[in-house]
């Protein structure tokens, strides 16, 4: 079922909002990542990249609006759109069947933040838990 969801380079989010290849000496080089998680980190770059900027290299959709929102109150209609276009871009994942459950709400500690939870239904069945904050200020 791991090859159904595919394998890639794992990848290291910082908390600086930074990502790098997470590579190791005493691996021999670049990890990768299969199955649930490789999804999941699939995802993860989507809602990241701002749809279009992948477009030179032939993948104009790929991405997420997210990034419209940048700046705006995070007010619940501003939400509401923001949950929209979360669940868009999870959908286009050719792996994603479904999104059963999603939340995205304000992190009141953080202005300007946002966390989303969201559990996927993977065309092979398998429950996926996705969680990240994303950074709208």
């Amino acid at each position: 079922m791991a090859d159904e969801l595919k394998t890639d380079l794992r990848l290291n989010f910082k908390d600086t909002g930074e990502v790098d290849l997470d590579w190791s000496a005493d691996a021999g080089g670049a990890k990768t990542v299969g199955g649930k998680d490789n999804l999941v980190q699939a995802l993860t770059l989507r809602l990241m990249i701002y749809r279009g900027h992948l477009e030179q290299l032939g993948h104009a959709r790929y991405g997420s609006k997210v990034a419209e929102l940048i700046g705006e109150p995070l007010d619940r209609q501003n939400l509401d759109l923001l949950r929209r276009y979360v669940r868009q871009a999870l959908k286009e994942d050719p792996r994603v069947e479904d999104v059963t459950s999603l939340t995205v709400s304000a992190r009141p500690d953080l202005p300007g933040a946002v966390d989303v939870r969201a559990i996927i239904l993977a065309t092979t069945g398998d429950e996926v838990e996705l969680g990240l904050a994303l950074d709208l200020g």
